[in-house]
């Protein structure tokens, strides 16, 4: 059986974890958990991202696609993805990386959507 404190050292483990980006963005797009491997992979640290939306990593042809379907989640039912998805990213220079992302949702009590959590790998190949 899990104590609370384990869910504290959860936090930390994947706030410290470098070969995933883990990434968890609330309803309005807003970066609220950015971890080590997010800040390898984008090039940006935590405390730059910190009150940033998630337009940091999405490429400019890419954002009219991105937030509308994030704007279709938020409040949805939407249950996430059930495999890694290939996409490209912005890092911090303005190089184009190409990624894999794993999305879930996090519900409210009302079971709509209210936060996203997102990891990423590197794409191989």
């Amino acid at each position: 059986m899990n104590h609370p404190a384990d869910f504290a050292d959860i936090g930390e483990a994947f706030a410290r974890e470098t070969a995933l980006a883990i990434i968890l963005a609330d309803g309005g797009g807003f970066i609220r958990f950015w971890n080590e491997g997010a800040a390898a992979l984008f090039g940006h640290s935590s405390a730059e991202v910190a009150g940033q939306r998630v337009d940091l990593i999405v490429p400019s042809p890419y954002r009219d696609m991105h937030w509308a379907g994030f704007n279709r989640t938020i409040g949805s039912a939407w249950r996430g993805h059930e495999s890694w998805g290939d996409i490209e990213a912005l890092h911090k220079t303005g190089a184009i990386v190409p990624l894999q992302v794993l999305l879930t949702p996090l519900t409210g009590p009302d079971g709509g959507v209210r936060q996203v959590f997102a990891m990423f790998r590197r794409r191989e190949g």
